[in-house]
């Protein structure tokens, strides 16, 4: 209440930090952020890695990215590889420990070998793992369609050895968003079990899991869309509030309908009913190779994301 102009001053407060401080609590948090935040690492294959994130929208939106800008100052690692299984994310996480088996002998020059996996894994996609075999760091790289180990320093040769990925010490204590296994679907079990050993990985509570959703390859009544379902009705039993249903989220009427997408006015559009009707996603967020989603399916993923992130108090 204001006071008589006659009335003595009252004496200066103390200083404190939060006396001081102006704005919204999300605006403090945003301008001066936690510096020990934790780590976010994502897992995955091409969609994590937003591929088809260039079409559609204004500029190219990829998931990594709005997350980075979401979670700062906690650093976001990408590590999504395009059509990689389950199975990989596993080699990547260092969770498998495959033995390298040589053929033939190393390059002059490089000393890169030729191997194989004791696992019988083949590489699929761009994929590239760095990491050691017996204490030798290196890159296994398996993006030419063969295995093959390189040392970093050509001195140091190997004729084969275990290998384990470095990718590990980087997601160590780290919080993890997981998307894996669409390309090997089929395998409803080894996704689930692969997907749970994955999470095991990460402290309790520190893994969201998305689930997968259906292109027009895996309509209602394909076998694909049944593993599909499948899936990710085994993904959310098993991880619960910490299960993102992205299938829901494309084709619901709450998701069609959210703020990112607002402008395409999908639940209007008759190509959008004609999809529902076969329990896929609207084509309007699908990008042209029909198997990725474009900038505004990722748009309003990153959305989905951001929001349950908040509600586990991750942000």
């Amino acid at each position: 209440m204001p006071q008589h102009a006659a009335a003595p001053a009252a004496p200066a407060a103390p200083f404190s930090p939060s006396s001081a401080l102006t704005g919204t609590e999300a605006s403090r948090r945003l301008l001066h952020p936690e510096s020990e935040a934790p780590a976010l690492t994502l897992w995955g294959s091409s969609s994590m890695s937003s591929e088809g994130g260039d079409e559609a929208t204004a500029v190219p939106v990829r998931i990594h990215e709005h997350l980075a800008l979401a979670a700062a100052p906690a650093p976001v690692h990408p590590f999504g590889v395009g059509a990689s299984w389950s199975r990989h994310t596993l080699l990547q996480r260092g969770l498998d420990t495959p033995t390298l088996i040589g053929r033939g002998d190393p390059e002059p020059g490089t000393s890169r070998l030729e191997v194989a996996l004791d696992s019988g894994l083949a590489p699929s996609g761009p994929i590239r793992v760095p990491g050691r075999v017996d204490g030798v760091d290196g890159i296994l790289d398996g993006s030419s369609g063969t295995w093959y180990f390189t040392p970093s320093d050509p001195a140091d040769a190997v004729t084969g050895g275990v290998f384990v990925s470095s990718l590990a010490e980087i997601a160590e204590g780290s919080r993890q968003v997981l998307w894996m296994g669409k390309n090997n679907i089929r395998d409803v079990e080894g996704v689930l079990e692969h997907t749970a050993r994955m999470a095991e990985a990460a402290a309790p509570g520190d893994t969201l899991v998305l689930g997968h959703w259906c292109t027009e390859h895996d309509e209602a009544g394909s076998a694909t869309g049944a593993a599909v379902a499948e899936v990710n009705a085994g993904l959310a039993e098993a991880h619960r509030d910490h299960f993102l249903d992205v299938q829901h989220l494309l084709t619901g009427e709450e998701g069609l309908a959210s703020s990112p997408l607002a402008p395409l006015q999908l639940l209007e559009q008759g190509t959008t009913h004609d999809a529902l009707a076969r329990a896929v996603v609207p084509p309007l967020l699908i990008a042209s190779d029909g198997i990725h989603l474009n900038g505004w399916g990722n748009l309003a993923l990153s959305w989905a994301i951001v929001r349950r992130m908040q509600e586990l108090r991750w942000l």
